[in-house]
């Protein structure tokens, strides 16, 4: 789900473009993201939505945990700007079961799906703590706190997470990714491929935003073109951190697999996989999205998901007519099967110069990694518990009250 773009005719009613003191309005990463506990969801006589401040209109798109609507923030802040508002439902949440040990091979069958979370390697006695728990509302807390710690122009901003104590919605206000995905492409749709310039300036961008995940220790999971947003100036913006993880920063060996089928990574696209590296399986699927983006397809597919996973175990790179040397070379370097041999995200900045398809043969350089990557401050356990309160005396309240409905049921069948 393309959860924070904006249909072309939703485009016409878009407020203004975000002014710059809103935009720049974090000094920090903490700075500015509100956490409001009694939000109130009004439906007006006329149809008008209102969740506080915000008008709700369009749908954006649908999932397995909720909808995501464009909205308008009428506050003074706001300035009538356009928003993203996902809404979860909580009970939902809370009886989502995760996916167990064993990735894409384990008992959900080859989706290799579920809502992860990441957490400091002193939060919890374990990394992967999370990803283990059968209370998946702790899951979205995880994401939430990794969401509020990261600072980068191409991860996107969370601004306010709001909880409807008298309802079973929890929302989550973004900022609007008005051009939407940079592409909308799978495995039985191909799309158009993208010009090489703009394919360059937006796995340029992504390079940036992920290399400043990595360095803080968060793995993605999910890279993606529907999970690369594109802003109304053309900023990509990595969202959907909902199978992310937090690892160590002397390890990122990871055991459980996430993320979509065809931009899994070879050393996972196995049963009883063991250990991988979550950086190198970020770095291919970087690599995915980009063939997506030169070639407008897939480089890997199958008719079924095992044919699909030996196709990425096994099969060359299909290259089309065409294909210049450098796109071949850091394709091949990306896409190499063996992760120990697969290019680091520091290898593309090896002896102080980046790929030379990445800056065009040294014609448009890249901002160099210590300006990138800008100091975090850990996520802790307390970020965890306190990411979203008042949300447990609610699954309490709500439980009670089943639980005398199914006693008044039960009476009235007695007394009949």
């Amino acid at each position: 789900m393309s959860s924070l773009n904006v249909p072309e005719d939703t485009l016409s009613t878009l407020g203004p473009p975000r002014s710059p003191s809103r935009s720049s309005r974090r000094a920090s990463a903490d700075a500015g993201i509100k956490e409001t506990l009694n939000a109130v969801f009004r439906e007006e006589s006329d149809g008008q939505r209102t969740l506080n401040q915000y008008i709700i209109k369009d749908v954006l798109g649908k999932g397995a945990y909720g909808t995501v609507y464009y909205g308008v923030d009428t506050s003074e802040e706001g300035q009538n700007e356009g928003v993203a508002i996902k809404e979860f439902s909580k009970s939902k949440l809370r009886r989502q079961k995760l996916q167990r040990e064993g990735g894409p091979f384990g008992a959900r069958g080859f989706r290799g799906r579920g809502r992860g979370a990441g957490v400091a390697p002193g939060a919890l006695s374990h990394a992967n703590m999370l990803s283990k728990s059968d209370n998946p509302i702790d899951l979205v807390r995880g994401e939430i706190a990794i969401l509020k710690k990261l600072d980068h122009e191409n991860v996107v901003r969370l601004y306010e997470v709001l909880d409807d104590p008298q309802q079973d919605s929890l929302y989550m206000v973004f900022e609007l990714c008005s051009k939407g995905p940079i592409m909308d492409i799978s495995l039985d749709k191909p799309a158009t491929a993208l010009p090489e310039d703009l394919a360059r300036d937006y796995f340029r961008q992504m390079i940036l935003g992920i290399e400043y995940l990595h360095e803080h220790d968060i793995a993605h999971r999910d890279i993606k073109p529907d999970n690369m947003l594109v802003a109304a100036d053309g900023t990509l913006k990595i969202v959907d951190f909902g199978v992310s993880e937090m690892f160590s920063p002397a390890s990122d060996r990871l055991k459980t697999s996430a993320g979509s089928p065809a931009f899994s990574a070879p050393e996972v696209c196995v049963a009883h996989h063991g250990e991988f590296s979550a950086r190198a399986c970020d770095i291919w699927a970087m690599g995915v999205t980009l063939y997506c983006m030169l070639f407008g397809s897939l480089p890997f597919s199958g008719i079924s998901i095992i044919d699909l996973y030996e196709s990425i175990r096994s099969a060359p790179i299909p290259y089309p007519d065409g294909t210049n040397a450098l796109q071949r070379n850091i394709l091949e370097r990306l896409l190499e099967k063996n992760p120990i041999q697969r290019i680091s995200m520091d290898e593309l900045r090896a002896r102080k110069m980046v790929h030379p398809w990445v800056t065009k043969n040294g014609t448009v350089p890249l901002r160099s990694k210590s300006e990138n990557c800008v100091p975090v401050s850990d996520i802790t356990e307390e970020d965890i518990k306190t990411a979203v309160k008042g949300i447990i005396p609610l699954f309490t309240v709500l439980k009670a009250v089943n639980k005398l409905k199914k006693l008044r049921q039960n009476a009235e069948v007695d007394g009949k």
